[in-house]
């Protein structure tokens, strides 16, 4: 009998910065979606338009924030 014992073989799972520039790739490239075609198309690209912007005015909010905070 060995001394040395092997490990049941795990799956690795990407490191977190690669699923991260996966993300952002998939982002990045992705089409946007367009306003013609079914009403569930366009409800996308409303929801698209929504979300956008709200992810936009939330990353705006938190960099004032953090100015602020850095200025007081």
């Amino acid at each position: 009998m060995s001394a040395v014992t092997l490990s049941p073989a795990r799956p690795t799972t990407p490191a977190l910065g690669m699923r991260l520039r996966r993300f952002v790739e998939t982002v990045r490239w992705a089409p946007a979606p367009r306003f013609e075609g079914s009403v569930g198309r366009r409800l996308a690209f409303v929801g698209y338009l929504v979300g956008s912007m709200v992810a936009w005015a939330l990353i705006g909010i938190g960099v004032s924030a953090l100015l602020g905070a850095l200025v007081a």
